[in-house]
């Protein structure tokens, strides 16, 4: 039986390994390696082993060493099956300056979150390990708070690739414009959408390329470096209230908690707090830092109909539409800061001006002279003063409607993407046709108490059904530690003459709150840092700016019972090979008695 075992094993073992190779090391942990079957046979070997042992009770002397081969060998089989089941590993990814204490595990999840209340549900997933069924009607029920969903994954492309097409027409506002990029033999045709925080902006050479909407004329006249207005250190809060026939202009002021009556109005605004680096830490909303990278600020409308409090942020005003938050006081609110009209260095800006025409801003190296294409003319080519790049307007629409279509490449997991239905109670109606994914402006379609979209790996999709909408992603799982580590500094060294890395290593700072201990280390590749059964290792990095470190973490509760396993196997067949040495000294007749023996 242990025969047949051991080769069942092996027969199972070459097989992971042609399988993590096809699919990918989560893939085989997740339906090979960490499997019930899988371990429920390294049970069962461990048990034979055991029962081969005792057939020799009693034990004599010359039996300890296989016993303790036995013993040993039970224990590494008891360290797997502990470290399969109950071990954690993941991967800490820290940018530097960072400070992170949330692990991405080797599995992919989907996630469910409903912001008003804050809910989740996280349903574990192993579409990666059984890639090529890209059909797994996977269908399971969810419950958030006291709503009743069935979510359904009909369909999951292993290599999913996107074709997509942008068309004028949708049902809400969303700038959108295609840019052609030209330089030399270089040519690039581009989407940008203003409101999108992915897809507003990027790198194209040494140009950044911005494609912006100015909420109000003071905000154009930033961008467009014409503003004289004094400016406030830490923004203007403009807003329109019930009654108000134009918006009030607000500096937001220096103290907290500050209450500022509107005249002529029953309404009035406290301001709680201002962010010049917002930032949602285990903690609680923060500021990272004093610079204002992303400055925002938080204050409540006190009227009439009640309080409600807003959250509102320079850079991205389209966070409240974004997220579904509804308020009881219809104000339209918007928040503009300093910082947030600088633009950067060797940059080609688009903007859409409040009266919807469309200009440009492009700026020199050092990001402080700036030329002006007002209005810019859709098919015309523009060259930027020192870059030389030219750029030319194809398309601009005011009401852009994105639709996409997924198709996918080949079974090897390289760009997962999955097809989810969300439906408020009973069971999901058939899906659609095969790879759709309609959207008009937004991430997925919904009708009704139904909602479907596509949903790329490390992306999400908001689907607005019911009272409340719903935010589904589809990434690497998370799971929080007991402790935090900021990243100080990262180094990295090279070959001789290469870009080729020869070693890399970080300096970080680990903080347990819990025990109130605070360590400084440098982890090195073959150096990791030992804290409370945590392993970290230093596994690989990001080049910056800025300089990302990728941290491996494994904490494996088997690992003492895998080392004692070892030690007690190699102190069996160490006293097994010696026994058998003395025993064939004592088997072998000694030369001198033949000697004596002859006539």
């Amino acid at each position: 039986m242990a025969v047949t075992l051991l080769v069942t094993i092996a027969a199972v073992l070459a097989w992971g390994t042609i399988y993590e190779a096809r699919f990918g090391t989560a893939a085989v942990q997740r339906a090979v390696y960490q499997s019930w079957w899988f371990q429920a046979l390294l049970g069962f070997l461990a048990v034979n082993l055991a029962i081969a042992a005792s057939q020799r009770y009693p034990w004599q002397r010359r039996h300890v060493p296989f016993v303790l081969a036995h013993i040993g060998i039970i224990l590494i089989l008891t360290g797997g099956i502990l470290g399969g089941r109950f071990g954690i590993e993941g991967q800490l990814i820290i940018p530097e300056g960072r400070s992170e204490q949330v692990l991405e595990t080797p599995g992919n999840v989907l996630a469910l979150h409903q912001p008003n209340p804050g809910v989740d549900a996280v349903l574990p997933t192993s579409f990666a390990a059984r890639a090529w069924v890209q059909e797994p009607d996977w269908r399971i029920p969810v419950r958030l708070e006291d709503r009743q969903l069935t979510l359904t994954v009909d369909r999951y492309y292993p290599d999913a690739v996107i074709e997509e097409s942008i068309t004028d027409g949708g049902e809400a506002d969303n700038p959108a414009v295609q840019l052609v990029l030209e330089h030399g033999e270089q040519r690039d045709a581009v989407w940008l959408l203003a409101r999108d925080p992915q897809r507003f902006g990027f790198g194209w050479g040494e140009a950044h390329v911005l494609f912006l909407e100015a909420q109000t004329d003071e905000q154009l006249a930033q961008w467009l470096g014409r503003s004289g207005a004094a400016q406030h250190s830490r923004g203007m809060l403009s807003i329109t209230l019930p009654g108000m026939s134009r918006p009030r202009e607000i500096p937001v002021p220096e103290a907290q908690g500050t209450e500022i009556a509107l005249k002529g109005t029953p309404y009035r605004i406290t301001f709680r707090d201002y962010f010049p680096d917002f930032a949602i830490t285990v903690h609680g909303p923060v500021s990272r830092s004093a610079d204002p990278n992303n400055p925002a600020i938080a204050f409540v409308i006190t009227g009439p109909e009640g309080s409600d409090p807003y959250l509102l942020f320079a850079r991205h005003p389209e966070f409240q539409s974004v997220h579904g938050l509804t308020h009881v006081i219809a104000a339209e609110a918007t928040y503009t800061h300093p910082m947030s009209a600088v633009l950067p260095p060797n940059g080609i800006a688009l903007i859409v001006a409040p009266d919807g025409r469309l200009l440009a801003v492009l700026t020199d190296g050092e990001g402080a002279r700036r030329e002006v294409v007002d209005p810019v003319v859709a098919g015309t080519r523009y060259t930027h003063p020192t870059l030389g790049y030219a750029a030319t307007v194809a398309a601009q629409y005011r009401r852009a409607r994105v639709e996409a279509q997924f198709t996918n490449r080949s079974r090897d997991v390289k760009a997962e993407a999955v097809h989810v239905i969300l439906e408020e109670g009973g069971e999901p109606r058939s899906p659609g046709p095969p790879g759709a994914a309609a959207g008009a402006g937004a991430d997925g379609e919904s009708r009704g108490g139904r909602a479907e979209a596509w949903v790329r790996l490390r992306g999400s999709a908001e689907l607005a059904m019911g009272r409340e909408p719903l935010t589904v992603t589809y990434g690497p799982g998370r799971r929080e530690l007991p402790f935090s580590v900021k990243l100080l500094d990262f180094r990295k060294t090279d070959y001789p003459g290469t870009q080729m890395p020869a070693a890399f290593e970080s300096d970080v700072e680990m903080t347990d709150r819990q025990r109130g201990i605070i360590l400084m280390r440098t982890i090195r590749m073959n150096k990791p840092l030992r804290y409370r059964g945590y392993h970290l290792y230093q596994a690989s990095y990001i080049p910056g700016p800025p300089e990302t470190t990728v941290l491996a973490v494994r904490n494996d509760p088997g690992t003492p019972f895998v080392y004692a396993g070892f030690l007690i196997v190699i102190g069996g067949v160490t006293g097994l090979f010696l026994s058998r040495r003395k025993a064939a000294g004592r088997s072998r007749p000694r030369a001198g008695r033949r000697q004596g023996r002859a006539p």
